[in-house]
């Protein structure tokens, strides 16, 4: 398929004459620190004896001659990176302050541009543009190259926080504006002491706190939008000719994607195996070709947990599970499963503001049959993500009280039902996909021929309400998809993962002796204390297959993407495409969406995500050097994002990274911190 591919980039050309900096060994005055890692080669040539000392910093005005410093030439095309990378940031940031503009630098330096439009009209809040300024060298080109990328929106509280505390308490605040500046709040005291021009950026804590709604983010295709944004902004403010002296753009056009970086997955990792045939769009093969694998368990009992002014609502739900509504034929003939729902074994409770000691109570004293396998269906009154933490709490607790009795749920959000209660037919179909799964049947399969490999995800989910980044570790799945078990550690960091990753593959070795290779997906760069471990330890089991390392981001916007000129202007490459964003390491943006073809047609339900950014690592010697090894991984990746079942929707991120990620979410809200042995062996989270 032919594709017209452009990078969001500019190259710049980098100086080869000397430039004139001008450093000291102390700091005198305002002037740049830099690192050692960041000293000019010959820096020795200036300081006699500064090898020796070898001091953690020297400080530099760069090109601004300053009393007390010195001057020294330096080539920066022949300087280390984090020299030169330094420097331009340093420029940039400087421009646009001396154009008045706010910008927010981030931990690596690169400068975030907050740009007020002023066309947004509201009494209550201002609204920006943000654009980050990332500068990069000779990764996809032979030049200087300047990443472009648009962050979307945020909004700042015209009200000063001076007055805003008699609304809200100053706990809330994460980021201040003050006189065209950004500050984290808890470093503003010595910094402002007129809280009267100092406002709040408008966050979730302070939304939920002054009750406002969450805006619904519209389907709608954010490439053209994420596009039109940058062009805006290169043509204001990076193609003029004071910009050029700061960084000499050499082409006003994006970067051209050369052909041979890119490259395509196979045809046929589109391709799922249901019972009655092979498919590829699940949204209309799960119902034409059935499930791959009904439930093996054969005598389910389903209840409900409700209010009781809920009563009307649930017998209609009722009957559309047992008769069906519009296409969906009811859960037996959809989703396979045979069931049988209980009289009076259903969960009635009266307190609609306090629900939980009720449904406690009556999980306690349900008389369970060890025989039957049990569905729950709870109608929340509350939805998982209800302003207030103590409702949602409710969610998470009503699952974990059923797993300790060995009964997987199903919530519903009551008010979302009662609003679309005639027209909850998708919601029927994505809930009885569910529910096959959590009863461990198997909605269907990759077409892969079955090997002896092990694929480990570990993901991560940060709790914003404790500021606590909770990892669920150790999710093992065979190559077909197969879902082997996981290990969950309510821990902040991913120190001891390493344990959790070597248990995934001992259990695995003991049953297939000889794998053909371990494949680690992980939601960060693995280092090497975590990596250690696990080497070592496939070492003793004299396991000489290779263990291949696959780091997986979901690509923010603030960062390297693609556009297809050629796609009748909807811009989003096809799916399957994947590019090579390093001539250094094995980096890569895979595009993993639902579009097919080149054809202008797209179904409005389906949504223009960004790509995945993979780096593929391998302690294993020469593990890298096969570039058809490297294909498959990558495949690999692209054929587990297929396997999701809580949704008929395509998703862009593994199944690796996301299914460890939804437990991390839910877990750590459980009273015990601990999932029941029983919520290890099977898909309850979905």
């Amino acid at each position: 398929m032919s594709q017209n591919l452009f990078f969001n980039i500019l190259t710049f050309d980098v100086p080869s004459v000397p430039i004139t900096f001008y450093f000291s060994k102390k700091k005198i005055g305002n002037a740049q620190e830099l690192y050692k890692n960041k000293f000019p080669k010959n820096i020795e040539e200036l300081f006699p004896g500064i090898t020796t000392e070898n001091p953690d910093f020297i400080y530099t005005s760069f090109i601004y001659e300053k009393e007390g410093y010195l001057p020294f030439e330096v080539v920066l095309s022949e300087e280390s990176i984090d020299l030169v990378k330094h420097y331009y940031n340093w420029r940039i940031k400087n421009y646009f302050k001396n154009l008045k503009k706010l910008v927010k630098s981030n931990f690596i330096e690169d400068n975030q541009i907050w740009l007020r439009d002023v066309k947004y009209n509201n009494k209550t809040f201002a609204q920006y543009d943000k654009f980050t300024l990332k500068v990069q060298f000779n990764e996809v080109s032979d030049y200087g190259e300047l990443i472009i990328a648009y962050d979307g929106v945020t909004k700042n509280l015209k009200k000063p926080i001076s007055q805003l505390v008699d609304e809200v308490s100053p706990a809330l605040f994460t980021g201040v504006i003050h006189n065209r500046k950004f500050y984290k709040y808890e470093k503003i005291q010595d910094k402002i002491d007129d809280f009267s021009k100092t406002h709040a950026v408008f966050n979730n804590k302070i939304r939920a706190a002054l009750g406002y709604e969450v805006e619904n983010n519209l389907k709608k295709n954010k490439y053209i939008d994420y596009k039109a944004k940058i062009e805006g902004f290169i043509n204001k403010f990076l193609v003029s000719k004071e910009f050029k002296n700061v960084v000499a753009v050499n082409n006003d056009d994006f970067l051209p994607v050369e052909k041979k970086r890119v490259g395509y997955v196979a045809d046929e990792c589109n391709d799922l195996v249901f019972k009655n045939g092979v498919g590829r769009i699940p949204k209309t093969d799960f119902h034409k070709l059935k499930p791959y694998s009904s439930t093996p368990h054969k005598a389910i009992h389903l209840f409900f947990i409700l209010h009781s002014s809920f009563v009307e609502e649930v017998k209609k739900l009722e009957s559309y599970f047992k008769n069906g509504t519009g296409f969906y034929k009811g859960l037996q003939q959809y989703a396979g499963i045979l069931y049988h729902v209980e009289k009076g074994f259903s969960i009635v409770y009266d307190d609609l503001e306090n629900p939980l000691p009720q449904i406690k109570q009556g999980i306690k004293d349900l008389d369970i049959k060890p025989e039957v396998t049990y569905i729950a269906v709870y109608l929340s009154p509350f939805g998982k993500h209800d302003q207030n933490l103590k409702n949602r709490e409710v969610y998470y607790k009503v699952k974990e009280q059923l797993l300790l009795r060995r009964i997987v749920s199903q919530v519903i959000d009551f008010n979302r039902y009662k609003k679309n209660i005639n027209s909850f037919v998708f919601d029927l179909t994505n809930i009885s996909l569910a529910l096959l799964a959590k009863l461990e049947g198997i909605p269907w399969q990759l077409n892969v021929s079955n090997k002896k490999e092990l694929v480990i995800g570990v993901g991560a989910f940060k709790n914003v309400i404790e500021n606590v980044q909770y990892v669920a570790s150790a999710f093992s799945f065979q190559n077909n998809g197969k879902f082997n078990g996981f290990q969950y550690d309510t821990k902040s960091n991913t120190s001891e993962l390493a344990g959790a990753i070597s248990d995934a593959i001992y259990k695995f070795v003991n049953i297939e002796q000889n794998p053909d290779k371990v494949v680690v997906h992980f939601y960060k760069e693995m280092s090497d204390k975590e990596l250690a471990p696990i080497v070592e330890m496939m070492d003793s089991l004299n396991i000489g297959c290779p263990l291949f390392i696959v780091t997986i981001n979901k690509t923010r916007s603030k960062d390297i993407i693609a556009f297809d000129e050629d796609w009748h202007n909807r811009l989003m490459p096809k799916s399957g495409t994947f590019i090579n964003i390093s001539k250094k390491e094995h980096k890569y943006l895979l595009f993993n969406n639902s579009r097919y073809s080149n054809e202008p047609t797209f179904p409005s339900s389906e949504s223009y995500p960004f790509p995945i950014k993979l780096k593929i690592t391998s302690p294993t010697p020469k593990a890298l050097e096969d570039t058809q090894m490297i294909k498959k991984l990558i495949e690999q990746v692209y054929q587990f994002s297929r396997l999701y079942w809580k949704s008929l929707r395509q998703q862009n991120v593994p199944i690796t990274i996301k299914y460890p990620e939804m437990v991390a979410e839910i877990a750590p809200n459980f009273d015990n911190k601990e999932i029941p042995p029983y919520g290890k062996e099977i898909l309850w989270f979905l």
